[in-house]
């Protein structure tokens, strides 16, 4: 028999959300401070890698988020 998920109740969406986003941009942060010390930050190059990351990292999240609740970016 398959496990299943652990439903709790009382978590509030929103929350979650805002919890998960605020990692999100932390980790982001910390990853583009990283890519500084290797790439110049005025470079094309250092431009084109951080519009690829931070498209690709919040296509991530946020398909990670509606798999789990479902489309809730009307509440936001």
């Amino acid at each position: 028999m398959p496990e299943r998920g652990v439903i709790i109740q009382g978590l509030d969406v929103l929350d979650v959300v805002g919890f998960v986003n605020t990692k999100n941009k932390k980790f982001q942060a910390i990853l583009l401070n990283d890519l500084e010390q290797i790439i110049d930050k005025d470079s094309e190059e250092f431009r084109l890698i951080r519009k690829l990351f931070l498209d690709g990292f919040n296509n991530y999240t946020r398909s990670i988020l509606v798999l789990i609740f479902g489309d809730i970016e009307h509440l936001m």
